[in-house]
């Protein structure tokens, strides 16, 4: 099942970013780094081939950042994880690089506006309906 996650999870994130930018790879790249508890940026860069520097130098021509594009990409893979009932919350945290339940509601909430189980039980009532 948790293989299955995270090949669901680079597929929509490949959907999600069908351009060539920098930003783009990055984002694409992050599911199983998150997953495997290793979302940082000397992972990435390992990844991606690329020095530290040049990663940063590039995202900095797109005006973004390694924090940014990793947020980014929890949130989107947060709402993702939360719509598959069979995974519980812990879990949810965990794919995505947290070590409590607690710092991905804090994430969560700063996202959405919501804790995610508010949110799950939203999206289940409206799949429901």
């Amino acid at each position: 099942m948790y293989r299955q996650l995270i090949d669901q999870a680079e597929k929509y994130l490949r959907s999600l970013n069908t351009g060539d930018n920098i930003a783009n790879q990055l984002k694409g790249s992050l599911a199983k780094l998150m997953a495997a508890g290793e979302a940082n940026a000397d992972a990435a860069c390992r990844r991606l081939l690329l020095s530290r520097r040049t990663l940063q130098r590039r995202l900095k021509a797109e005006r973004t950042s390694f924090q940014k594009v990793l947020k980014e990409a929890r949130a989107e893979l947060a709402v993702r994880y939360l719509r598959d009932e069979r995974l519980k919350a812990l879990e949810v945290a965990m794919l995505l690089g947290y070590s409590s339940i607690s710092s991905f509601t804090t994430a969560f909430k700063s996202w959405y506006d919501m804790p995610p189980a508010e949110y799950r039980q939203r999206i289940l009532r409206i799949a429901g309906a």
